[in-house]
Formats: C-alpha cells, sequence, structure tokens
C-alpha cells in the first residue's frame, strides 16, 4: 500500500506538453532522451561546434589545463579533424601543449624540492 502523498498525478501519453526547459514537445509529460539532447546541443560552442565539456577531463589530465578551450587546441576550425569523438591535433598544438606540460611538471619539481628543504632546518 502506497501512501496517498506519495501518489503523483498519472499523465497520459496522448497528452503532448511543451518543455520549459528544452522548448520541444514531449509525449506523456516524460521529459526523458529528447529534452536531454535539446539541452546537450543548446550548450554546442558556438565557435567549434563541440561540448566542451566533453572535453574538460582529458585536458585536465592529459595537458594540466584547467578545461577545454578549442582556441588553443584547434587554432585553426576550418581545419577540425576528428576521428569519432576524438580530435585530431596538428604537430604544432601537440607540442605547444606538451611545452605546457614539462613546465608544468618542472615548477611542481621545484615547489616540492623547495618544500623538503624548508622541512629540513
Amino acid at each position: 500500500m502506497v501512501p496517498d502523498s506519495a501518489v503523483e498525478e498519472m499523465v497520459s501519453d496522448s497528452v503532448v506538453s511543451l518543455c520549459p526547459r528544452c522548448g520541444t514537445f514531449h509525449a506523456g509529460g516524460v521529459f526523458s532522451e529528447e529534452c536531454y539532447q535539446a539541452l546537450r546541443n543548446a550548450r554546442r560552442c558556438a565557435r567549434c561546434g563541440l561540448l566542451h565539456e566533453d572535453y574538460d577531463l582529458p585536458a585536465k589530465l592529459f595537458h594540466c589545463q584547467e578545461g577545454f578551450d578549442c582556441e588553443i587546441y584547434i587554432p585553426n576550425v576550418d581545419e577540425l579533424v576528428l576521428r569519432g569523438n576524438t580530435i585530431i591535433l596538428p604537430d604544432h598544438v601537440t607540442k605547444r601543449l606538451q611545452e605546457h606540460v614539462d613546465k608544468m611538471h618542472e615548477a611542481k619539481t621545484a615547489a616540492r624540492e623547495a618544500s623538503n628543504c624548508f622541512g629540513k632546518q
């Protein structure tokens, strides 16, 4: 037995309603995959057409970046090459990113050595 407060009003599938979040129509008031995709597409970058959030984690893990910035990874949008969802970076971009990673590691190592130095005194 379910308490009356837990029972929600059921909406018929024949009722189509406009979703206030994504602006599309959903049957039965169920805002599911269509709503998710519409919201996702609304967040696409106007410059490159990608969802930056899809590339934020790899940018942090592999290149010590705060997040994905298409102006760094894709300097010329007309030359964007994708293999599935993977961005194929030009050699000059890969080289610049590797130099950034090396600088970050050097700074981290220098900071660690400095803290060890001060800790021994």
